[in-house]
C-alpha cells in the first residue's frame, strides 16, 4: 500500500471518529453542530481539520443516521 493511501485511510479514521463524537454529544443536532463547525472554518476557526473536513463529517453523519 504506497503512502498516499495509508494517509486518506487514516484520514477516513479521522473523519469517522469526529462524526461520531459529534452524533455522541449532541445527538439529532450532530448535522446542525457540523455545519455550524464547517462555516466557522471558513471564518478561520476550526483550522487544525483539513479544508471541507466539516463538509465530509456531514456526508458520514447523514450515513449513520439513514442507517439506525
Amino acid at each position: 500500500m504506497s503512502n498516499w493511501h495509508r494517509r486518506r485511510a487514516a484520514y477516513r479514521v479521522i473523519v469517522e471518529a469526529d462524526a461520531k463524537a459529534l452524533i455522541e454529544r449532541f445527538g439529532d443536532q450532530a448535522y446542525s453542530e457540523a455545519r455550524k463547525r464547517q462555516h466557522y472554518q471558513l471564518d478561520g476557526d476550526y483550522v487544525n481539520r483539513p479544508e471541507y473536513h466539516w463538509e465530509r463529517v456531514k456526508v458520514v453523519i447523514r450515513r449513520i443516521e439513514r442507517q439506525r
